[in-house]
């Protein structure tokens, strides 16, 4: 099994890697996942459309997807927002349990961190520090607390992954601007706006000089199309029907 480390938090390079609630900070500071993917994580193990805070259950089942097990751990003591001891206490009655090779996640004061030995980190420190510095809330209550374990290898599961957009117009586009060069036509491209829809919306429309009108004949069905595809298709047809007649 792998060993736990807690490493800094990941928010990534774009708006789309990034979330600033500590339940996906956390995930992400003991994964290597962005905090973006660990908010979409959050969502698929919650159902929630948004991430503005994260109950246990729902760090903790996502921890599990990503390999790793949370033991609740008391050392003894009275946990609670309002009866839990101060961080500072906490940190003094487990001196000798925080060892190098042990990770805990807790809730103090409302707050998700993890602690490793003599260091901490949640979203707010950002990288691993010790448990001394001066941004750490020592007097927060400890609620809850959690010895995490790996399963297995640690993993980022698809369900945090933000799905590839896909350009399903990409495919007909380069291959109707290229039979469109090869016949001498040219595409137009105008915006309209669709009532239908409520919003703006591309159409194609098959420009080519002479006299013959392929639509007007039969060969396509009118000069306006509303994809790429439909603007292969109907080039396709003036091809085949060019062909007919050249032969």
């Amino acid at each position: 099994m792998k060993n736990l480390n807690i490493k800094p938090v990941n928010h990534g390079t774009t708006k789309a890697d990034k979330n600033r609630y500590c339940g996906p900070a956390v995930i992400s500071a003991i994964t290597g996942m962005t905090t973006g993917e660990a908010s979409r994580l959050i969502r698929h193990v919650s159902g929630r459309k948004a991430i503005r805070g994260s109950s246990v259950r729902e760090v903790t089942d996502a921890l599990t997807m990503c390999g790793i097990k949370s033991e609740y751990k008391s050392f003894g003591m009275k946990l609670g927002r309002s009866t839990g001891p101060t961080l500072a206490g906490w940190l003094k009655a487990t001196v000798k349990e925080r060892t190098a090779d042990r990770v805990f996640l807790m809730i103090a004061g409302w707050h998700w961190q993890l602690i490793q030995g003599r260091r901490i980190v949640c979203g707010i420190l950002g990288s691993p520090t010790s448990v001394r510095d001066k941004r750490v809330k020592r007097r927060a209550r400890v609620a809850n607390v959690y010895e995490l374990h790996s399963t297995g290898a640690i993993t980022t599961p698809t369900e945090a992954k933000k799905p590839k957009s896909v350009d399903t117009n990409r495919n007909h586009r380069s291959k109707a601007q290229s039979l469109a060069k090869k016949l001498g036509i040219t595409i137009e491209i105008e915006r309209w706006f669709s009532s239908d829809i409520n919003k703006y919306e591309n159409v194609y429309w098959i420009q080519y000089e002479g006299d013959f009108d392929y639509s007007e004949n039969g060969i396509i069905d009118g000069h306006c199309s509303y994809d790429w595809q439909e603007v292969f298709w109907k080039l396709q047809e003036i091809e085949q029907h060019q062909q007919k007649k050249a032969a």
